[in-house]
This record gives structure tokens, sequence and C-alpha cells, in this order.
């Protein structure tokens, strides 16, 4: 099975039908990549609100035949309602027009998955859990903002520290050998336990150590 970490493209759409939470979660991971349309009677106040700030493209009605124009076009489908004969027709439609499909009632009818995001400052991370269940995910994600969120802090500091590195050190090697040494696995930990101030007072010892002496 496929991962599929979206590109932007402005140029193709991506289809959702359904509107339920299911519906809304995907949505939301694919609403600043994509044009989305969605195909439902009734949805949840979050979609109806991208709708109206016109982030999303509603059509207010179950899937009917006119549709099928729009999943033959579709970059992705996501197949989200509550009712199995709907979903195996989709299914079936998609898999005839050859357009990758995600089925939220049949995780083994997927095509594809696609990891959720998480941004912690500077830091983005990707979590996919195999179909393990949006509990899997939320578990994780809770996890990995807790054990990192010392980065939020440290990755801009950090940022200007390596530019200041490339600068004293031109050639690439040696500067991955600076790297190696002074930010270590164990340097790392530190920083995750919140022992940054302790670390970027070593690094700076560090890089005064290779400046030019006046």
């Amino acid at each position: 099975m496929l991962s599929i970490t979206l590109q932007p493209n402005i140029d193709s759409h991506i289809l959702f039908v359904g509107g339920g939470a299911v519906a809304e979660r995907r949505i939301g991971l694919c609403i600043h990549e994509a044009c989305c349309i969605v195909i439902s009677p009734v949805v949840t106040d979050q979609i109806r609100r991208w709708s109206e700030m016109g982030l999303i493209t509603w059509h207010k009605s179950i899937f009917k035949d006119v549709h099928i124009e729009i999943l033959k076009s579709s970059r992705l489908v996501f197949i989200c309602t509550n009712h199995t004969a709907i979903n195996d027709e989709l299914e079936s439609l998609a898999r005839r027009y050859k357009v990758l499909l995600n089925r939220s009632d049949n995780p083994l009818a997927c095509d594809f998955t696609v990891p959720s995001t998480l941004n912690i400052g500077d830091v983005h991370i990707s979590i996919g859990a195999n179909n393990g269940g949006p509990r899997v995910n939320r578990l994780i994600r809770q996890d990995m903002t807790k054990r990192y969120s010392e980065l939020k802090i440290v990755m801009p500091r950090l940022k200007i520290i390596r530019e200041e590195v490339k600068l004293l050190i031109p050639r690439v090697d040696e500067r991955q050998q600076f790297w190696r040494t002074h930010l270590d696995e164990i340097a790392f930990q530190a920083i995750l336990d919140g022992d940054w101030p302790l670390i970027e007072e070593k690094l700076h010892h560090a890089i005064s150590g290779i400046r030019p002496k006046s």
C-alpha cells in the first residue's frame, strides 16, 4: 500500500464522498495541498465553514451519476460514507476509472494512506500507523508533541549557530565532523530533557575554539 505525502497542486482536485468526522479529518490533511471537492447531503460544522470560506467545494447531494465525471478526473478519492453498498459502488467506479482510493470502512481496499502531520516549530513530522486507526495516530501525535516540545525553542537557535559554523568551516566533511562531535545522541537527548542552555553553551565554546585569533 502506498503512503502518500501530498504536494501542493492547484491544477488537480481530490474527491471526498461523505461529510462526517472521518471526512473532516481527511480534508484537514489535504485542504492546503489541493482543491477539495465534497459530495454529501450533510456535513460537519467544520466542513460547512470551509465551504463558506471558499476553501473547498461542497455538493450538497448524495453521489449521483452526474458526479461520475468529477470522480473520473480526481487525483484521489476518499470514500467516507457509512453505507457499505454505496462504498462498494464507489470503490468499483474508482477502480474502473483507475483513480486511487482510500476507503474508511475497509482498510484492505485502500490503495494508499495519507500520514498525518505534526508541526513543532521548524520541525515537520509525518505520522502513519499503517491503518492502525485514528486512535493510534492520536496517541503517537500526543507522545511526539510532548517528547519533542523543546525543539520549538531550540531549532531557531540551532539555525543561527549552523550558519555561523558554515562561515567558519567551509569544507562540508569538516562541518559534518563538527556536528557529529558536538551534537551527538547524548547531546540531543539532553536537549529533549530541557538542557538546551548547557548544550548551547558547549556549542559556542566549541565555535570560539575555531574562530580566527585576533
